[in-house]
């Protein structure tokens, strides 16, 4: 039988990151997960997006959170040499009553730090 300081249920994102957290901290870990690999759980429907912070109310716990997130996992990256891009996201209005709701997007976005937000036409997305 071996002691353990803290048993982790769940070997997704969350469980994986807070695992790591608590074993760099000098813990010892065990990571409990039922499926044959971590991260084959709900991890597995994570759209992979690296968030901007564009779809909260600025200064609101979720955007600070949000965007505390983003730039721990980009040096988490950088630190552990995973691959990964910049790449930008693009919203699309599926019509010209959608616009608006772009607009409120980009402003909520700007004011949460996100930058290089810009609208683009149909040519730009053909391109």
């Amino acid at each position: 039988m071996h002691e353990i300081d803290v048993a982790v249920v769940g070997g997704g994102v969350v469980g994986l990151s807070c695992a790591l957290t608590l074993a760099e901290r000098g813990a010892t870990v065990c990571l409990l997960e039922r499926e044959s690999r971590p991260g084959r759980g709900m991890s597995t429907r994570n759209s992979g997006v690296i968030h901007a912070g564009i779809y909260y109310p600025p200064g609101s716990l979720k955007a600070r959170l949000c965007l505390d997130g983003r730039e721990r996992l980009y040096a988490f990256c950088k630190r552990h040499s995973i691959p990964h891009q910049r790449c930008g996201k693009l919203l699309v209005a599926a019509d010209e009553t959608e616009i608006p709701a772009l607009d409120v997007l980009r402003a909520r976005g700007t004011s949460n730090g996100a930058t290089s937000l810009q609208m683009v036409d149909a040519d730009f997305v053909r391109y």
